[in-house]
């Protein structure tokens, strides 16, 4: 068994940049999560301060929804695209490890020649771990882009039923 330490010099200096991304996908994840269980009953409470400001008529409703949808779209999406190019970033970083590590399997091959498996498997290692990392930063990270948007259209859809009762 190896520690984090080791992780990190066999898989190559891209696992160093795969972690960062990583920190800054999770970082972006969690802000989320914690923005959206602090904000739970934000359109309702939107649609209070609405009714108490403004009388809510037939003429005036599309504007309110208009607006509500937008601001919603504004505070929600915040950070949502740069998860998603980081998300999209994580298996092309791996990728990027891989051709180091066999850049490294072919100068062993150049030096010691091809006899030598030992010595070649430090190069593999370097091919291979990175590329697991970045799949697997990618992978633990999908689903929760999707539960957020999902979350979005929850919130827009909770905004159009209340004001449906306004439009009646």
């Amino acid at each position: 068994m190896f520690g984090l330490d080791e992780f990190f010099a066999r898989g190559g200096p891209v696992l160093y940049v795969l972690f960062f991304v990583g920190f800054i996908i999770w970082t972006i994840i969690i802000q989320k999560y914690i923005h959206y269980f602090l904000n739970k009953n934000w359109v309702d409470d939107q649609i209070k301060l609405l009714e108490n400001e403004v009388s809510i008529t037939d003429k005036n409703i599309l504007f309110v929804e208009q607006s509500l949808m937008a601001s919603i779209k504004k505070i929600s999406s915040k950070n949502i695209r740069l998860l998603e190019g980081l998300l999209g970033m994580c298996p092309m970083l791996g990728l990027l490890g891989t051709v180091y590590g066999m850049i490294e399997v072919f100068d062993v091959l150049a030096v010691m020649g091809s006899g030598n498996p030992r010595a070649m498997s430090t190069g593999v290692a370097k091919a291979t771990i990175p590329t697991m990392a970045g799949m697997t930063v990618a992978l633990s990270g999908l689903y929760f882009r999707f539960d957020l948007n999902n979350r979005i259209e929850i919130y827009e859809n909770n905004l159009v039923n209340l004001l449906d009762k306004y439009k009646k």
